[in-house]
């Protein structure tokens, strides 16, 4: 079911509730009412008692609402793992979301380059408006300092076992460098990017 929609269910007119979809609902509430970290709990409730691939995509969402962007990306990145085919342009947005509060700029401008105006036109707007803000902070070419700074967010995360988030951080880190004449540390990007290959192997 795609989040916009699911977001707007609130009963179901009638049927026995299967293992965990009522958690679902209660979460969907919660979140349309703003609680967040209520619906935080009913979407990993939801997972852990089999509701489907769509509540681990959900819970990331909130993550996104509870201004934990890191953890959102990790869960965002195990939601796609287990169930790539419950993405939907929104959930891209709140993904989008969680990069751009990570600093993570690039990979924010190319889930909102996706995200258009399939999620109706007042996310469309503000995805845009997100791009424009996106663009002015790339205008001028990356400094040393700030491709140093991810490739400490990567390793500070790697070593933490969060291998995701790691390579969310080598990758634009390898991407900024790409916009430098030097290419600073590009090549220090792209190996510790292959070496985290096989922990991200599904």
């Amino acid at each position: 079911m795609k989040f916009a929609g699911f977001l707007t269910l609130v009963c179901l007119a009638s049927g026995v509730l299967a293992a965990g979809e009522d958690h679902l609902l209660a979460g969907a509430q919660l979140f349309r009412e703003r609680r967040f970290q209520e619906a935080y709990v009913e979407f990993m409730v939801a997972s852990r008692l089999g509701a489907g691939g769509d509540a681990a995509w959900y819970a990331a969402a909130t993550l996104v609402k509870l201004q934990r962007p890191e953890d959102a990306l990790e869960a965002f990145a195990a939601a796609e793992r287990a169930a790539p085919s419950a993405a939907d342009p929104l959930l891209d947005y709140y993904r989008a979301l969680a990069c751009y509060d990570a600093r993570l700029f690039l990979c924010a401008d190319a889930l909102l380059d996706g995200v258009g105006d399939r999620t109706g036109p007042r996310i469309g707007a503000q995805a845009r408006k997100m791009r424009a803000d996106i663009a002015a902070l790339l205008s001028s070419e990356p400094s040393v300092d700030s491709i140093d700074w991810y490739h400490s967010r990567g390793e500070e995360a790697r070593k933490g076992g969060r291998h995701a988030l790691a390579a969310l951080y080598y990758r634009e880190a390898s991407m900024l460098a790409a916009r430098r004449p030097d290419h600073h540390r590009q090549a220090e990007a792209r190996a510790s990017l292959s070496g985290l290959r096989k922990e991200l192997a599904p």
